[in-house]
């Protein structure tokens, strides 16, 4: 249940900064900057009770994460980076490079109808409601160009989510959902639209084209092992990994979103639990070239789409959106509806993810891990 629009107690707990050792080296970004952040979002949000931030600047030698607030008021347990924590929609950008590892692979045509790539009970729901799955392609689904109506931004399914939270659902479900709630965005590749439908869609393409459940598909696809990503994982899908830090508690305005069953939003559109840290890992490596074999795979996977820069400014590429700063300076990432949100910019290898622990906060978890941000692209920029 993602959707692109919906992006005291004070404790550092890992941070950790590595200046240069020389006799009046300059700091590389000041520490109480940064924990100023992470003491605003909970100071200025009153359902935030917790912040995380992990961020990665090796040209600086900054290697830091701190927290703010509490991870559980309940019990008192401070708020930590390395908290597991639903990432939601973050999801999608590990199913995108995914899919584009099984292309590298020369298993899968990003201009394939998805009619060729999909189970025939799901081609035959999309054809009666009103779509034509000969005409959509992988592509389109990877950049939302699709047509297909976004059932978790449906007010009536948030609706049913919320009044049911332990309602266990399928793919097959919401794709049905989608088809009977609204029309089709527009025709295949004509116009941006965010869609989980589409990336649900894509899960099942991971399925058939491997012969293989998602989440094993995409560990082996993404070298989950190799990147050291061992507190990542799809929650329920499969087992718990062993010594995984505990959860912070997340809310849905007000709501313990543990109580929400994992399913609503689970299937490729989101469904990853992971940690602060894991989470800059894996896009540090994504976004500096150790996830494909093939330049210019990454290059296909960050061109934002002509049909999203018309929408939006920066523009959507596949699983990934742009955001430019000042200066000229790209960066790529992603939020998930449930707090999180996280940008790697590849040209000064710096990387910023952020959490908060409601998800009706998303402009103050913008406002803190964006500021993040850009102070440490100005401290880049000043030592130039």
């Amino acid at each position: 249940m993602s959707t692109l629009a919906r992006w005291f107690a004070y404790s550092w707990t890992s941070a950790s900064c590595s200046p240069s050792s020389q006799p009046g080296a300059r700091p590389p970004v000041p520490e109480a900057e940064l924990g100023r952040l992470l003491e605003s979002a909970v100071e200025g949000h009153e359902a935030i009770h917790g912040a995380a931030l992990a961020l990665h600047a090796p040209a600086l030698g900054l290697i830091w994460e701190g927290a703010a607030g509490l991870a559980d008021p309940a019990t008192g347990a401070p708020m930590t980076p390395s908290r597991a924590v639903r990432i939601a929609s973050n999801t999608k950008t590990y199913v995108a490079a995914a899919v584009l590892r099984l292309v590298e692979d020369g298993k899968l045509d990003l201009d394939a109808p998805i009619e060729r790539v999909l189970l025939p009970a799901t081609v035959a729901t999309l054809r009666a409601g009103g779509y034509r799955p000969d005409a959509i392609t992988v592509r389109m689904l990877l950049q939302h160009t699709g047509g297909v109506y976004d059932y978790a931004g449906d007010e009536s399914f948030i609706a049913r989510v919320m009044q049911e939270p332990g309602r266990r659902w399928t793919r097959a479900e919401q794709v049905e959902w989608a088809m009977s709630a609204g029309a089709p965005y527009g025709t295949p590749g004509e116009v941006f639209h965010y869609s989980d439908t589409g990336y649900i869609l894509l899960g099942e393409v991971l399925e058939v084209t491997t012969a293989q459940p998602m989440p094993a598909a995409m560990r082996s696809l993404l070298g989950f092992e190799r990147l050291g990503l061992r507190a990542t994982w799809f929650e329920t899908l499969e087992p718990e990994p062993e010594g995984v830090p505990a959860r912070s508690l997340q809310r849905s305005e007000g709501m313990d979103v543990a109580l929400i069953d994992a399913s609503a939003d689970l299937f490729g559109g989101g469904g990853l639990v992971s940690t602060l840290p894991e989470v800059a890992r894996f896009y540090r490596a994504l976004l500096q070239g150790e996830v494909f074999r093939e330049a210019s795979t990454l290059a296909t996977m960050l061109e934002p789409s002509p049909q999203s820069l018309a929408s939006s400014e920066g523009g959507y590429g596949m699983g990934l959106g742009r955001l430019r700063l000042a200066g000229g300076v790209d960066c790529y990432g992603h939020a998930g509806f449930w707090g999180t949100e996280a940008w790697h910019c590849p040209g000064l290898d710096v990387t910023v993810v952020g959490a908060v622990t409601e998800s009706a906060a998303e402009e103050a978890l913008q406002r803190m891990t964006r500021r993040a941000l850009e102070q440490v692209v100005a401290e880049l920029a000043a030592r130039e």
